[in-house]
């Protein structure tokens, strides 16, 4: 199923989330059998949907405008977003009563009430394993090179991502994920996006390009330059300016997952015959 209007989320869990929450907004014609995406706009969040950048504002104002965008046959709608939408398949084991990925957003967060608990509470469970592992990836976070969803870089992305803005969706279907919950023509779908990933797919550097230095800068020029000039992908001059000027790297990044939901949209999604049913549980990041 080709969506024909592809949206990219860079997330952040950050006390002040809509000071690094970029959407970038792309379509594909409609009239054309030239399947290119076209990216028009990359907007801070708080600018998009008017709201404040606190955490709670943004990320409710996040889940609203996922769940209204209007979606049919002739323009169906997809979002990629860049947070773990699971947690490994040995945490989800040892919660009763949890058997799959829905029961999973169901429970989730438990009795934790912030990252902090959440990350703790991963991290005795880890112990507890043969391996006494600190931080244990799940199946698609070891074939792209991500890190563990409860690792402390990136624990409040998935505490909040999961407990304020996917599970809520998925629990009113106001949105199918994939590809553990198939599409629908009128419902917006979403996947996990993992913006480094891409850049290693196409053979760009998925570090260095996230800080004011001339290097950085230069980095994000020539990665705007090399997606820019792929068959399939074109950028406004305001979507290139906007991924440009941010030294954050968070702009360019809801860019790459933009183009890599176009991606999906197009191609579907294919799970290595080598891989075991885990990802049903755990999620599955595309690239």
């Amino acid at each position: 199923m080709l969506a024909h209007t592809i949206y990219g989320v860079d997330f952040s869990g950050a006390a002040r989330a809509g000071d690094n929450i970029y959407l970038a907004r792309g379509r594909v014609p409609t009239t054309s059998s030239d399947e290119t995406l076209h990216i028009e706009t990359c907007t801070p969040a708080p600018t998009l949907l008017d709201t404040t950048a606190d955490r709670d504002a943004v990320l409710s104002g996040l889940r609203e405008f996922i769940a209204t965008r209007p979606t049919s046959d002739t323009d169906s709608v997809a979002f990629g977003c860049d947070f773990a939408f699971s947690i490994p398949m040995v945490h989800i084991a040892a919660v009763d009563d949890v058997t799959d990925w829905q029961s999973f957003l169901q429970w989730f967060p438990g009795d934790m009430t912030d990252p902090s608990t959440f990350a703790s509470w991963a991290g005795d469970i880890a112990a507890a394993t043969e391996t006494k592992r600190t931080y244990i990836q799940r199946l698609t976070d070891t074939r792209v090179g991500a890190l563990s969803p409860y690792h402390f870089f990136i624990q409040s992305q998935t505490f909040y991502g999961i407990r304020d803005v996917l599970a809520p969706l998925v629990k009113t279907n106001s949105i199918r994920v994939r590809p553990m919950q198939s599409p629908t023509s009128d419902i917006p779908w979403v996947v996990e996006a993992y913006p480094a990933a891409t850049l290693d797919r196409f053979g760009l550097p998925d570090d260095g390009y996230k800080s004011t230095s001339d290097d950085a800068y230069n980095r994000r020029q020539m990665i705007i330059e090399e997606i820019d000039a792929r068959d399939d992908v074109t950028l406004t001059p305001e979507a290139k300016a906007t991924a440009l000027t941010d030294p954050d790297g968070d702009a360019l990044d809801a860019v790459i997952a933009a183009v890599a939901t176009f991606h999906v949209a197009r191609d579907g999604i294919t799970i290595p015959s080598s891989a075991d049913d885990r990802w049903q549980c755990e999620g599955w990041i595309v690239s």
